[in-house]
C-alpha cells in the first residue's frame, strides 16, 4: 500500500512541477510579446513623426520648384546664352526588340 501512495505522490509531484514550469514559460513569453508590441507602437510612432517630417519638406521643395519654374522663359534663357534653332534635328534610336527582328 506505501508503495502505490508513493509512486501516485511522484506523479502528483512530477505533474505540478511541469504545469509550474508550463505557466512560468507563459508567462515569460507574455512578457515578451507585450514588450514587443510596445517596441513595435513605438517605433510607429517615430516612423509617423519622420513621413509628416519629410513630407514637408517635399511640400516646401515643391513651391520652390513651382516658384524656380514660373521664372523660366524664352527671355530669362536668351539672357543666359541659349539661342533659337532654325533647323531642328531630332535623334531617335531604334529599340532592342526591332533591331533582333531585322537580323533576324
Amino acid at each position: 500500500m506505501k508503495t502505490k501512495t508513493r509512486q501516485i505522490n511522484i506523479f502528483e509531484k512530477r505533474a505540478f512541477v511541469a504545469l509550474i514550469c508550463i505557466i512560468l514559460a507563459l508567462l515569460a513569453f507574455y512578457g515578451y510579446f507585450i514588450s514587443k508590441s510596445i517596441i513595435n507602437v513605438i517605433v510607429r510612432e517615430e516612423i509617423s513623426n519622420d513621413i509628416a517630417f519629410v513630407s514637408s519638406i517635399i511640400s516646401g521643395l515643391e513651391t520652390e520648384y513651382i516658384s524656380h519654374k514660373n521664372v523660366i522663359n524664352m527671355e530669362f534663357a536668351k539672357s543666359n546664352g541659349f539661342v533659337s534653332l532654325a533647323n531642328k534635328e531630332f535623334v531617335t534610336r531604334k529599340s532592342l526588340a526591332t533591331t533582333l527582328d531585322a537580323a533576324e
